[in-house]
């Protein structure tokens, strides 16, 4: 059914970070092939979140089972002025209290 197959896409689904975020997430990281390929990588998540978030006019985030640390992650993203095209933003059936 809609619903099972809906929660099983989405399920475990992480809100977006800034890359600067994200290279502080990869120095607790470990990569498999003894190379360090934090740089690299970093390098590729930034190009890619700045074409997409730049270009973004709708953010899709409903029924994920956000709480407010997620809300908290997307308005960083907001704020940061990362969606200069955004015109839609929608989180409704998450979990976010006042303190999101």
């Amino acid at each position: 059914e809609w619903g099972d197959l809906r929660d099983a896409c989405t399920q475990g689904r992480r809100a977006p970070v800034l890359p600067s975020a994200l290279e502080e997430e990869l120095e607790r990281k470990h990569f498999t092939n003894g190379k360090d390929d934090r740089p690299a990588v970093a390098e590729l998540y930034a190009a890619g979140f700045k074409a997409q978030f730049g270009a973004a006019e709708v953010l899709e985030y409903a029924q994920l089972g956000w709480g407010d640390h997620e809300a908290k992650a997307v308005a960083a993203v907001l704020a940061a002025g990362a969606a200069p095209k955004l015109r839609e933003l929608n989180l409704a059936g998450n979990s976010i209290g006042d303190e999101g």
